[in-house]
């Protein structure tokens, strides 16, 4: 099993699962967020069976949108906390349905999210499809 370097684990967090924020006023995510939630380094086993270049890609996927709205995405994956219309339009249409869910499913991979998958894995698609609203009307 391949090792889960820092670089890694920081981009596979900040490119994860997706929740729209569709209310009107405008929320300031850095002030919403507790940065406590927003895991810390691992060395954490990544999925067994791994696929030569998969961790490229996951790394190539984390690193189409900003380091902000990766991690307002992935604490929406665990905490009811909405995605700014900024950083849906970027997970929509920079990160692209495919680099979300591939790393989706990699985080709940790491054994410190994946007892939290069934509530993890509804709130990203819950994301995803209120970005895709989002994306849609502007």
């Amino acid at each position: 099993m391949a090792k889960f370097n820092y670089t890694i684990m920081v981009a596979l967090i900040l490119a994860s699962g997706v929740m729209a924020s569709l209310a009107q006023e405008s929320i300031n995510p850095s002030t919403q967020i507790d940065d406590t939630a927003f895991p810390p380094e691992s060395e954490g086993e990544f999925p067994p069976k791994l696929v030569p270049g998969y961790p490229k890609h996951l790394e190539h996927c984390a690193l189409k949108i900003e380091a902000e709205c990766g991690k307002e995405i992935f604490i929406g994956m665990f905490k009811s906390l909405p995605v700014s219309n900024k950083c849906c339009l970027q997970l929509i249409k920079k990160m692209g349905k495919t680099c979300h869910d591939d790393l989706e499913r990699a985080i709940i991979f790491m054994p410190e999210f994946s007892s939290r998958a069934s509530e993890a894995i509804p709130k990203g698609e819950h994301i995803w499809d209120k970005c895709a609203v989002v994306a849609k009307q502007s």
